[in-house]
């Protein structure tokens, strides 16, 4: 059943209006023109409330994003300050150490230089130091730099 076609509403809405009405109209004129101010007051005052809540709820309404946004920006600053060291790459010269040690020769020939050390002859070794000698010189008068390790 509907609130405004029940007939004891109806009744009572229209009994409730004309006391009002009866009441006002009892009223002196001062006093109702009070209320009318106080009434225009409020009512103002209703729809400055209003119009800072709406400004307050749009503020609220970005401050999720600007918190996420200061967020992301905090740890892009401090994740780019941490950056890894720059490792030192292997110079093209570091390639003959490698050859150095992956030939057989060369092993002999620091064997050999060992035991001449110490005292032994090199007649015994196979190894060619002629040779050896003349190519670091050959290296050194073309000026391709330091020869060796």
């Amino acid at each position: 059943m509907n609130a405004e076609s029940d007939p004891a509403t109806v009744e009572f809405e229209r009994r409730t209006r004309e006391l009002l009405e009866r009441s006002v109209d009892g009223l002196p004129a001062q006093i109702r023109s009070r209320l009318t101010r106080a009434r225009h007051a409020a009512l103002e005052q209703a729809a400055g409330a209003r119009a800072s809540r709406n400004v307050a709820a749009g503020w609220r309404r970005w401050l999720p994003a600007g918190a996420m946004s200061a967020a992301v920006l905090a740890v892009l600053l401090i994740a780019g300050q941490h950056r890894t060291p720059v490792l030192p790459q292997a110079s093209v010269s570091g390639g003959d150490d490698l050859e150095l040690l992956a030939d057989r020769d060369a092993l002999a020939l620091a064997q050999d230089q060992e035991q001449i050390l110490d005292g032994q002859s090199a007649q015994d070794q196979d190894a060619d130091y002629d040779f050896y000698n003349w190519a670091v010189s050959t290296a050194r008068d073309e000026g391709n730099g330091q020869v060796g390790s």
